[in-house]
């Protein structure tokens, strides 16, 4: 693959329909802007592994979303993680990137050696739209369950919008030869 090649990919959204079988979606792409999120802060590999899911899903549904300012969604646990929140910034102007930031809190004491999500306690997935000044914010909240916090997000979207939505993603980090380990995501 040519280096313009891998630019153009990297760090996109793209929106697809396929007519016949009614359905439609988007296909994503994380590389810098992941990489940039994780590098600002010092988390075990685990709870990077659950901001690069929680990342990736924000990037996903905030392009879908005829949004004008942010999108956030955010995970509450009672778990060793005990918050990840995500926000996307509508671009400013048509053809403008749009804008993900991503946090997490946790007690490093009560990581496990478990899976990622097992990371995640009792607690709820929330979605929040806020259109800017002058509008009332949507809240949108369903339990942590399922194993993923993508399929808390299918979760959200059967039981509030009752609209099938199903996410497959894949994360983690990536070696290339004479670069660096860094995290890359798609979905």
């Amino acid at each position: 693959m040519s280096l313009g090649t891998k630019i153009a990919w990297d760090d996109t959204v793209l929106p697809f329909q396929l007519d016949v079988s009614d359905m439609r979606g988007r296909v994503a792409r994380l590389d810098g802007v992941l990489d940039g999120i994780l590098k600002q802060h010092d988390y075990p590999e685990k709870v990077e592994a659950l901001v690069a899911e929680m990342a990736l899903l924000t990037a996903l549904i905030g392009q879908t979303v005829s949004l004008r300012w942010k999108l956030s969604l955010q995970v509450q646990s009672k778990g060793p993680v005990r918050m990840i929140a995500t926000d996307y910034y509508a671009p400013q102007q048509e053809g403008e990137p749009a804008r993900i930031r991503a946090y997490a809190s946790f007690d490093r004491d009560r990581l496990t050696d478990g899976a990622p999500f097992d990371q995640v306690g009792e607690g709820y997935f929330a979605i929040m739209i806020d259109q800017g000044e002058g509008t009332q914010p949507y809240q949108g909240i369903t339990p942590l369950a399922g194993g993923s916090i993508s399929a808390c997000a299918e979760a959200y979207f059967a039981q509030s919008e009752q609209l099938p939505t199903r996410f497959s993603l894949s994360f983690g980090k990536s070696t290339e030869p004479g670069v660096g380990e860094h995290w890359r995501a798609g979905g």
